[in-house]
């Protein structure tokens, strides 16, 4: 009987070994739970899974480059252009003759109807939960260059305050988004100018704050995420036309900082109610520009330094001097042969003589560089012909966001899914001086594509315009000529208006 209960019990437990192991088994080779998928367009968001989609279809930037409703890849200049073309960074134009130049910007974009900012169509069916007020974009930035070579900082940023309704207390919020890019770029003219080539380095910064309501610190999330931007430029000399092209590869961030916000299970970062997304995506833009100008105002002037243009009156200057110092070891040689009591002052007595030779010869080539200068800038600003007439065309293009949704999706926790496409956006300018040294108007129009299934393209149409003032040298910072403007622009579309403003140099 003891025999029969051991092999009884041995059966028992090689049977609970076997169904251990498979058990075992089953679990290493069970696949892992799947983290939870975005659902159908219109269903609530409930996973972290997904993407937001910050692709821009609506033109922020310059007045300038706003009137001609952004179509300036191929004309790109200053400190604003670099938002279109990284190019624009080491573009150098005939209004500055010195071996170094200087660009400052600041440029306010205000939407004052935003009913639909970001073209998705509104079904999410949420009207007015964007005020009025709560979109904004500043650009300031600062360019320095020196002969062929420019280096930057642009600074886009972009402030929204949207009125949300909490998932877990449907209480209704305040959400204030922050999306500041910073361009970093440098850039040379080949060629005498007529090739430029620009690159830079972009830093996205995202911040999300809210109500108390929402969030105990009032900051919700912050994400950070670089990348990088490529800018050409073709302005050949004198010729009418000109060509650009620029690449922003896709960029995007991650959850930079959680605070104590911990993961579930899933995967998923759930603040207050809200599921925050696992990224923040740029997508690939990039463009391709054509502009041509007619009119008897010269085109695609080259630069030209006041050095340049008294090259000869600084090279007899030069002879001059070499032939100076000649006769000054010359004539000390001389006395130090002749010696004597005196032979110390008398060197001395040589050397004074000289040195106000050299001094005449110094100012003479400051007064010489002066009268270069102010020619270079009499020519440009009032010899030449101030007639013309500026035709300007752009091809922009939006890459795909995999698991994207827009900006409103996520501030709505409302699945629209986002940059499903390849999106491509036609642009033409026009810009012409109507009262010569008076005023500019410009204007064009652009179809701006939509990232949403959903919605449809819609056409913006702009205007601008630029308004000399005054000289003012702000109290000798800026050159005795120098005559301010303001500029101002509008873009109007369907459930879209903008109005822009700047102020800054008359050229």
């Amino acid at each position: 009987m003891r025999t029969i209960r051991a092999r009884s019990k041995a059966r028992r437990n090689r049977v609970s070994a076997r169904v251990g192991s498979l058990t075992l088994l089953t679990l290493l080779w069970a696949p892992a739970p799947a983290a939870s998928q975005l659902g159908p367009d219109g269903s609530p968001i409930t996973t972290s899974n997904y993407s937001v989609d910050l692709t821009r279809g609506v033109v922020i930037s310059s007045s300038r480059v706003v009137g001609l409703s952004g179509a300036a890849t191929s004309l790109a200049q200053g400190v604003e252009g670099g938002l279109q073309n990284p190019a624009a960074v080491a573009y150098r134009g005939p209004q500055w003759p010195d071996w170094y130049d200087y660009w400052l910007a600041f440029g306010v974009t205000y939407p004052f109807e935003s009913g639909d900012f970001y073209n998705s169509g509104g079904v999410l069916e949420n009207p007015g939960n964007i005020s009025q007020d709560g979109l904004v974009f500043l650009i300031p930035g600062v360019y320095w260059q020196m002969w062929n070579l420019g280096i930057g900082l642009t600074i886009d940023a972009q402030l929204i305050r949207l009125s949300v309704r909490n998932p877990s207390t449907m209480q209704d919020e305040t959400l204030r988004l922050r999306f500041t890019t910073f361009h970093l770029q440098g850039g040379y003219g080949f060629l005498d100018g007529q090739v430029i080539l620009g690159a830079g380095l972009r830093i996205l910064r995202q911040r999300s704050f809210a109500s108390s309501q929402f969030i105990s610190d009032g900051d919700a999330y912050d994400t950070l995420g670089l990348g990088a931007e490529l800018g050409v430029m073709f302005r050949p000399h004198h010729k009418r036309w000109s060509l650009g092209g620029s690449l922003f590869p896709e960029m995007s961030t991650g959850l930079r900082r959680r605070g104590n916000v911990p993961e579930t299970p899933d995967g998923d970062i759930v603040v207050g109610g809200f599921y925050l997304p696992q990224v923040t995506t740029i997508p690939t833009t990039g463009s391709v520009g054509f502009s041509y100008q007619f009119g008897p105002r010269p085109t695609n002037p080259p630069w030209i330094s006041a050095r340049m243009l008294a090259e000869d009156e600084f090279e007899r200057l030069d002879r001059r001097k070499r032939s100076a110092e000649e006769s000054e070891k010359e004539e000390i040689a001389a006395v130090k042969a002749r010696g004597g009591p005196d032979v110390d002052l008398c060197v001395q007595a040589v050397r004074q003589k000289y040195a106000r030779r050299y001094a005449n010869i110094k100012q003479s080539r400051k007064g010489i560089r002066k009268v270069a200068w102010d020619m270079l800038r009499k020519r440009y600003r009032w010899d030449w012909p101030r007639r013309y007439y500026l035709l300007t065309a752009d091809l922009w293009f939006s890459g795909r966001v995999d698991d994207g949704v827009g900006v409103e999706s996520f501030a709505f926790q409302t699945v629209q899914r986002s940059g499903e496409k390849v999106t491509v956006s036609p642009r033409i300018g026009f810009e012409t001086e109507v009262w010569p040294t008076r005023m500019k108007i410009r204007g064009g129009t652009y179809l701006e594509p939509t990232r949403f299934a959903a919605s449809s393209p819609r056409v913006h149409g702009t205007l601008g315009f630029d308004i000399s003032l005054f000289k003012w040298d702000v109290f000798g910072i800026w050159p005795d000529d120098y005559r301010w403007q303001v500029t101002a622009a509008i873009d109007l579309a369907s459930h879209y208006g903008a109005f822009s403003f700047g102020i800054g140099g008359w050229y």
